[in-house]
């Protein structure tokens, strides 16, 4: 098996666990947070959070994604963290990387009031 072959499964196991996990930080409420990512109509990744059930009253939670994005002439590769601003629980969050982006890793954040 070639370096590009474990590569392309390593990342598809990434991503394969991760879709739909409660999060770390919501682990102590009854609530739970799923995270999914997808692609919109130009390519770019994208991921959505939506947390639900019984947090504290102000709880808080967003999205958050890592892509790794070619850049500059000689198109080198720079791994960036996007997050997405705070949302009430209930509603959703969503986060979004740019052009020449390959998605690495989407999870959810919580904070209580």
């Amino acid at each position: 098996m070639t370096f590009k072959y474990a590569a392309v499964g390593l990342v598809a196991l990434c991503v394969l666990g991760a879709l739909g996990t409660p999060s770390a930080s919501a682990a102590h409420h009854s609530g739970k947070c799923r995270t999914t990512a997808d692609m919109d109509g130009f390519g770019r990744p994208n991921a959505t959070s939506r947390c639900t059930g019984g947090f504290p009253s102000g709880a808080r939670h967003r999205a958050v994604i890592t892509c790794d994005t070619v850049q500059g002439v000689r198109e080198h590769v720079v791994r960036r963290t996007y997050r997405s601003a705070w949302a009430k629980t209930g509603s959703p969050a969503k986060v979004g990387c740019g052009f020449k982006s390959f998605l690495v890793g989407f999870a959810s954040e919580t904070r209580g009031n």
